[in-house]
């Protein structure tokens, strides 16, 4: 249960979310959950152990933006949904809170000695292979739907036209990536897929699709991009 002064702040949060980001719908809901109950509780499990809540107005920017680092240094917080989706509240809440205070985020500057990086540290991170359960939920895909986007679209890549096969011969045969144009987290609930959401992408363009979040770059902004740097 939030405080009247950490609700004030849920408001003004929510407000800059919706205003000044465009961000709506269910990716707003998420947002706000992950800020309020995921985030608070990575942040107690893995940097500060009395932490309680974001919107207590504690915290400097300086130390919002290294909880931040030291999230995104951690492949395996990355790795699952809810710490991927609590680094991005993390990093969503930081633009409000520096806009709130008249902070331009391009002036500061953490060192590793703030976000407690040492060489030796960063040595020790880079260990793999231990394994973890990880339980996601996951948007159910319509199969049928996609099969017919490949096959309308010779899998062959909708905006650079690369096409798997006749690169790689026959372990290329028949792959190719599926986008959805308007993404799935965008509904609140089941809908008809229609063709016109569904697009065959190869993997480099499909990635890039989603280099811009929350709202994934059009495919006609993707074909532009590629025009004009391949002019260059």
């Amino acid at each position: 249960m939030l405080t009247l002064d950490q609700l004030a702040i849920h408001k003004e949060y929510r407000k800059y979310l919706r205003i000044q980001e465009g961000i709506k719908g269910n990716m707003l809901n998420t947002l706000i959950n992950a800020t309020e109950k995921s985030l608070p509780a990575l942040i107690r499990e893995h940097i500060k152990k009395d932490f309680v809540c974001i919107y207590d107005d504690i915290y400097t920017i300086e130390e919002l933006l290294t909880f931040s680092l030291k999230l995104k240094s951690d492949d395996e917080i990355l790795a699952g949904y809810a710490g991927y989706i609590s680094y991005k509240a993390l990093e969503a809440y930081i633009r409000f809170y520096a806009n709130k205070i008249g902070v331009d985020l391009s002036t500061i500057q953490i060192s590793e000695k703030e976000n407690g990086n040492s060489n030796n540290d960063i040595e020790h991170q880079m260990v793999e292979g231990r394994l973890m359960e990880d339980k996601v939920l996951r948007r159910v895909r319509n199969r049928a739907a996609r099969q017919k986007c490949l096959e309308n679209s010779n899998f062959t890549c909708s905006v650079c036209g690369f096409n798997f096969y006749k690169v790689y011969g026959e372990i290329g045969k028949d792959f190719i990536e599926v986008h959805h144009t308007k993404p799935l987290s965008s509904y609140n609930e089941e809908h008809e897929v229609l063709q016109s959401e569904l697009v065959a992408l190869c993997s480099n363009c499909h990635s890039m699709v989603h280099r811009r979040r929350p709202m994934p770059y059009s495919i006609d902004e993707i074909k532009r991009i590629l025009e004009e740097n391949s002019i260059k």
